[in-house]
């Protein structure tokens, strides 16, 4: 069966190269410029992937997951979807994680880059805060969205949060919750890949009904918006709370609006089947 692995790649290639002196340790994760110069220059991307090369499993955190779940698999039969961030730092590494994959015959994806976060907080850190939860909730809907296609064409579809920000991880780990996805990270302790339970909220009793309503009706509004809070206001309040509904109250904090979001679409598709 096809595979599409779905991987948020981290830093730990350039961590681990500082570390064993390929790489000057005295250089900084936000130095752009000297990453963009090792970037622009295919003898050093190389240089990196021949370092990978040597102990992919302890020199690539990305890769210590994935190769394991692979192992024994057919590369011709499983594409790789690395995303990370619109850093020159994170662009390199995975420009090397991708070149050695390639040799290996794994197909790549073509990825996308979401906000840096720490190399737009040079210029204006609120635009840097904003420009990341945007980045973050953009991220959360395209691989939603990828998934979901790839599922589609047959694919069984992966994910592996093992490398990045904090908050990459957590988005990874949803979005595979959310299409039913599998998700897979190294524990460190027991040097082992874990594969982990859906850990997501599932709807029950009253709620599963409300849900199915708002699909069908896209939302409640008015008096209607307001009478369903007032029949079921736990049952809202945790639908809402898990951001599977919209709730908008006025400026007197009345009810006036009710609104199924796209998860609780998803997650309504998913408990009809």
């Amino acid at each position: 069966m096809k595979e599409f692995h779905i991987i948020s790649s981290g830093l730990s290639i350039l961590s681990n190269a500082k570390n064993a002196g390929i790489l000057p340790k005295e250089v900084k994760v936000v130095d752009e410029d000297y990453w963009k110069m090792l970037l622009q220059d295919p003898t050093e991307i190389n240089r990196l992937k021949e370092f990978v090369k040597l102990a992919p499993y302890k020199n690539s955190a990305e890769l210590n997951t994935f190769l394991r779940v692979v192992k024994d698999k057919n590369p011709d039969d499983i594409e790789v979807y690395l995303f990370g961030t619109k850093t020159n730092s994170n662009e390199l590494c995975r420009r090397v994680i991708e070149a050695y994959l390639k040799e290996l015959g794994f197909r790549l994806y073509t990825p996308i880059e979401v906000s840096g976060y720490f190399w737009e907080a040079r210029f204006d850190e609120k635009y840097a805060i904003d420009e990341f939860r945007k980045g973050i909730s953009e991220l959360l809907d395209r691989l939603i969205y990828l998934a979901k296609k790839k599922k589609e064409e047959g694919y069984k579809v992966y994910f592996n949060p093992t490398g990045g920000l904090k908050a990459h991880v957590v988005a990874t780990a949803l979005a595979a919750f959310l299409v039913d996805a599998e998700v897979y990270y190294m524990n460190e302790e027991f040097n082992e890949v874990v594969f982990l339970p859906p850990l997501f909220y599932i709807p029950k009793g009253r709620e599963v009904e409300i849900l199915r309503k708002l699909n069908e009706l896209a939302l409640f509004s008015g008096k209607d918006a307001e009478k369903l809070y007032l029949d079921a206001p736990n049952e809202i309040e945790r639908l809402s709370t898990y951001g599977l509904i919209t709730v908008d109250q006025d400026e007197f904090k009345r009810i006036y609006r009710i609104k199924i979001t796209a998860k609780g679409k998803l997650l309504n598709e998913k408990l009809k089947a």
